[in-house]
């Protein structure tokens, strides 16, 4: 907390030097344009300046202290058509200004996200995608990550419990699925076990991207599966005029969930300021027969604070992230010769910085730099006895500098970014029943992503070389050595992408791709009990990269009312990397330590190829003004083709209804999510049943002189059906959180 202070500190230092001087202002009132009513809360912003407010009770707003000059006035506002103004300052006009907004339930043209550097259209990257924020993100909003984007095409959840939920992508999870905040990995161990959550709280973010499929082309090793990018903003890009903020006060029933957080900006010139604070306790979450999951409940707070200066080339930029949970770890107490409850603590800091560079009109149009460190450690604690079983930390740099590309003489339609990555790791694992050795990770990749606009069609082409290296010290593990080991793995990567717009509304597009996977510490190394799974695993320190090669074909329809995207894809996956058992058990009470009969189940890590494919496919159509009904489906297949065994944890056939009707001011609807029966299972997975729950929402806005209050309702599992998910870790003797109603209260202002 001391480092912490002191760097909080070191950037308010200069408020104390800063005076604004008053130069001219932007004035204007923001009206609905089917009843001229003022609109509240609409996000006001100068793009030159990077300067913004939002409009009062009455629709109005001001911005202050404008230097002479021309600018670009954004205006923009949830379920409405962005709007852009050029204005002249000063002038009349530029205090004078009424601006009418259009409503647009269905699509946000004005979205640009952060997995497309190239900053171009959405609809014209082939890659499929997913974006959730806004309205849409406030209404699936969830106890974590996970759980927030479950049930979006192609995206599932694999759970043990609720704390540690972490999403599947395409059949793909763990290590094959990388999450990011902000562009750079979260630096924890989320991807190495599924007892390990994911270090960010789920009721942060302010916008969550997904890209589906091969993405190491932006971001390398662990994205084979697909990328999920929390977006936080925490380095402000804006300078507000005002201090704006939201208080926010939030309680669940099925397991007293009890969540305070509060989010704060302030700009003073060209200085912004951004603060983040939360704190968030649960019990054991309920089943439907009214019993509780022993040991699920789980408490968790944290801060987070940024500051940036925009000058008129760009913006710099630092923050400081400070996340601490503890949470149980569920248990069968019915379970003979189990490890009994066992609790983890979690603590992470994490220290980042960012600077960028606009209209530099040379080749090099652009420069972005984002870096971090982060500093992680979790206890793994046995509760009976009130001891350490093990611990482990990483420690994590990571660095990202990118270039965009000016115009060609005589290429125009040609856009470009081309990059070099950086990531350091150090891991270490302490106690008695640590599961692999120490470790050093090095990565360094150099990449390039081009896109060519000729008319009709995009075309996006991109290559990326990585090299990953992973050093492992000599160490003994339950009585056996194991030399030093240094294993290194060079990787190229490469993806071409094409779209074609046949008329305005409807394109196809095709992208094929592959990717790479350098084998973790885990694969490669262990040679303990894995209390998480019950098992014995063993690793082999010969396991090669895996390599996938895949390929999307998919189809997007858009009109004022009706949104369809659709997609077949497969994918072939070389040195597949699995869990194989055994015929051996282990038993510490067996002189040897293996034996046939007793004891845990010995798992082997092997490769063998495999391949993935299915279909993804969502449609929503506004029948009335703010009435939208949307239907969603995907399907994944995944087999070993060496054995013809099936994969482990690869979701059912899902289907989900969602009817919603939406104003201005309030809006409620219903979600029907369906999953079939999953039979093809893997060797030692339960088969488990089809299921259908629905849960139901409503929402509601209202004004008190300038500042805004806003109350979400929600009830999920509203019938209270006893269902066992498919990807749940713990299925075999719990199910799924029986009925939940939850109610938060936000206070705007």
């Amino acid at each position: 907390m001391k480092d912490s202070g002191l760097f909080i500190l070191i950037f308010f230092i200069p408020l104390f030097g800063i005076s604004a001087q008053p130069v001219n202002v932007i004035k204007g009132k923001v009206l609905d344009k089917i009843d001229n009513e003022p609109l509240v809360g609409v996000n006001v912003l100068i793009e030159e300046l990077k300067s913004g407010t939002i409009t009062d009770g009455n629709g109005k707003f001001e911005l202050e202290n404008i230097p002479s000059g021309n600018y670009k006035l954004k205006i923009s506002y949830i379920g409405h058509k962005t709007v852009i103004i050029n204005i002249v300052v000063p002038s009349d006009k530029a205090e004078q200004l009424e601006t009418l907004l259009e409503e647009e339930s269905l699509t946000l043209d004005e979205v640009v996200i952060t997995g497309n550097p190239l900053e171009i259209n959405p609809k014209e990257i082939s890659k499929p995608n997913i974006i959730l924020s806004n309205l849409d993100l406030r209404i699936k909003r969830n106890s974590t990550i996970a759980q927030t984007i479950d049930y979006q095409p192609g995206i599932a959840m694999q759970s043990n419990g609720i704390a540690t939920s972490k999403p599947i992508i395409r059949g793909l999870s763990s290590n094959r699925i990388l999450i990011l905040e902000d562009g750079l990995r979260t630096g924890d161990l989320s991807n190495t076990a599924i007892d390990h959550a994911i270090s960010e709280d789920g009721s942060s973010p302010e916008k969550i991207e997904v890209l589906r499929g091969p993405a190491s082309l932006l971001y390398g090793s662990n994205a084979i599966g697909g990328v999920v990018n929390i977006i936080t903003e925490i380095i402000p890009r804006t300078v507000p005029q005002e201090v704006l903020g939201e208080a926010k006060l939030e309680f669940g029933s099925v397991n007293d969930e009890k969540l305070g957080r509060i989010h704060l900006g302030y700009g003073i010139d060209k200085l912004s300021l951004h603060g983040d604070f939360f704190k968030k306790k649960t019990n054991d979450y309920k089943v439907p027969s009214g019993l509780r999951v022993v040991n699920s409940d789980y408490e968790s707070e944290g801060f987070k604070f940024g500051v940036a200066f925009h000058p008129v080339w760009g913006v710099i930029g630092a923050s400081i992230n400070n996340y601490d949970t503890q949470y149980g770890i569920p248990f069968d107490q019915n379970e003979v010769g189990g490890e009994g409850p066992v609790a983890i603590d979690l603590q992470k800091q994490e220290y980042r910085v960012l600077a960028e560079m606009e209209d530099l009109n040379t080749f090099i149009n652009s420069f972005s730099l984002k870096g971090g460190y982060k500093n992680y450690q979790h206890d793994e604690i046995e509760l009976e006895a009130g001891t350490i079983g093990s611990s482990f930390l990483l420690n994590t740099f990571s660095g990202d500098f990118s270039f965009g590309q000016g115009k060609i003489d005589n290429m125009e339609n040609l856009n470009g970014t081309f990059g070099l990555w950086l990531l350091n790791q150090n891991y270490k694992v302490e106690g008695e029943e640590a599961l692999t050795p120490n470790a050093d990770y090095k990565s360094i990749a150099a990449y390039l992503l081009e896109q060519i606009s000729l008319g009709k069609i995009s075309l996006n082409l991109g290559g990326r070389f990585e090299n990953n290296r992973v050093d492992i010290p000599q160490t003994i593990l339950y009585d056996s050595l194991f030399t030093p080991t240094q294993k290194s793995f060079n990787s190229f990567s490469g993806s071409i992408g094409l779209v074609y717009y046949f008329v305005d509304e409807a394109g196809v597009f095709v992208n094929l791709s592959n990717a790479f996977r350098a084998p973790t510490v885990e694969e490669l190394s262990s040679y303990a009990i894995h209390a998480a799974t019950n098992t014995f695993d063993i690793g082999d320190r010969n396991l090669d990269k895996e390599n996938n090669i895949g390929g999307d074909l998919g189809i997007r329809y858009t009109t004022y009312n009706l949104t369809l995207e659709g997609n077949l894809y497969y994918n072939r996956i070389f040195n597949y990397i699995y869990r194989e058992p055994s015929s051996l058990f282990y038993n510490e009470e067996n002189e040897t330590g293996f034996n046939d009969s007793t004891g845990f189940p010995v798992f082997f890590y092997t490769q063998d190829d495999a391949e993935l494919y299915g279909f993804e496919f969502k449609t929503g159509y506004e029948f009335l003004p703010g009435l939208i009904i949307s239907l969603m489906s995907d399907y994944v297949r995944g087999k070993n083709l060496e054995t013809s065994d099936n994969l482990p944890l690869i979701p059912p056939l899902r289907f989900a209804f969602e009817t919603r009707f939406v104003r201005d001011y309030y809006w409620f609807g219903f979600n029907w999510k369906i999953a079939t029966e999953q039979d093809r299972v893997a060797d030692n997975e339960t088969t488990t049943s089809g299921y259908g729950v629905l849960d139901l929402y409503t929402g509601l806005k209202f004004i008190t002189g300038n500042f805004i209050h806003s109350i979400d309702i929600k009830a999920t599992n509203i019938l209270n059906q006893n269902y066992r998910d498919h990807l749940s870790a713990i299925k075999e003797f719990a199910p799924m959180p029986g009925r939940n109603f939850s109610i938060s209260y936000s206070f705007l202002f």
